[in-house]
């Protein structure tokens, strides 16, 4: 008798595995290609990839990572992401790039307080006394942003640098190596420079708070086409920040071995990073918040250097979208 009920119920458990599988198919379908670089507060999404906290969410995260911030930015504008961790100024100019594409920005990740820096050679004591030298900096808005903070009020322009510019791996070398004499940088890259007497860092976004901002965006298709997506992917990186927290060395361990440091490198360069709460978020993107003002004085700042038109959009703020 034990037999016949076996089979019984062998097939309607299968009946409800391939009930449950056409259900879940489409779900599990769905996907989003994030495009990040080296910076420890992206780590978070690779963190929720590694640990299934996306697919707890009902679609899948791809974490795709670039070289270099234009490399990322470019990715963006031609469509090959759907959604990008970002500076203000990269979102900005993908405006410029590819106004079609001028993202929604749904989140704000954290706020850069020291860890994006101008190092120079120790001889050096301001970013001002290299008006005439050689300054490396990525091919980004971001680089030359920090650059021209540096400089402000003090009469001198991107046109006074003999500007270099190469992907971020290489610029530290070039500085060490003494083909350039500062480069404009960030963490982790920086952590070797920051740590050698030979070099000093003359400004840092801790001298500009709120204005080096880094945001989860999304193209304006994926919002329309899907915005219960768009909150799922803003729910997983909070379900990571919530991981790290309860699970901080296991978290770590995982970041900082992605990233090529070591968990104290890691912690260290986390200690240069601000990271808002949920409860912050509806005033940091209100339309008339943080964000939007950051936003306009970054489009005159651009302007004025002759870097972006007039005519561009500004990205979007959508705020309603965090849990």
């Amino acid at each position: 008798m034990r037999q016949p009920r076996l089979i019984t119920a062998l097939l309607a458990s299968a009946g409800l595995a391939l009930a449950l599988g056409a259900c879940l198919a489409p779900w599990q379908q769905r996907q989003v290609r994030l495009a990040i670089v080296d910076w420890p507060a992206y780590e978070y999404f690779y963190l929720a990839s590694r640990k299934g906290l996306d697919l707890q969410q009902g679609y899948r995260l791809q974490v795709d990572q670039f070289g270099s911030l234009q490399d990322q930015r470019r990715a963006f504008s031609r469509g090959d992401v759907e959604a990008i961790a970002t500076t203000l100024p990269e979102a900005i100019a993908i405006c410029r790039e590819a106004p079609a594409r001028c993202p929604s920005i749904v989140l704000v990740l954290d706020d850069s307080n020291g860890a994006d820096q101008v190092v120079a050679g120790s001889r050096w004591r301001s970013v001002a006394e290299l008006k005439g030298q050689r300054v490396g900096l990525e091919p980004s808005v971001l680089g030359e942003f920090m650059l021209l903070r540096a400089v402000q009020g003090q009469g001198l322009k991107l046109a006074d640098f003999k500007l270099r510019y190469d992907g971020p791996k290489a610029l530290v070398s070039q500085l060490q190596r003494g083909v350039v004499d500062a480069i404009v940088t960030y963490s982790p890259h920086s952590d070797g420079l920051v740590a050698d007497p030979r070099f000093r860092v003359l400004f840092s976004s801790s001298q500009i708070p709120g204005e080096v901002v880094d945001v989860l965006a999304v193209s304006p298709e994926l919002l329309r086409r899907d915005s219960k997506q768009v909150a799922a992917l803003v729910r997983t990186w909070w379900a990571a920040r919530q991981l790290a927290a309860q699970e901080p060395q296991q978290a770590t361990a995982l970041m900082a071995q992605r990233q090529g440091v070591t968990p104290e490198q890691f912690l260290s360069s986390q200690r240069l990073i601000r990271y808002p709460d949920r409860n912050q978020q509806a005033g940091l993107l209100a339309a008339d918040g943080p964000v939007q003002r950051t936003l306009q004085r970054l489009q005159r700042q651009m302007r004025e250097a002759n870097r972006i038109p007039q005519a561009i959009p500004l990205p979007k703020l959508t705020p309603g979208l965090v849990p």
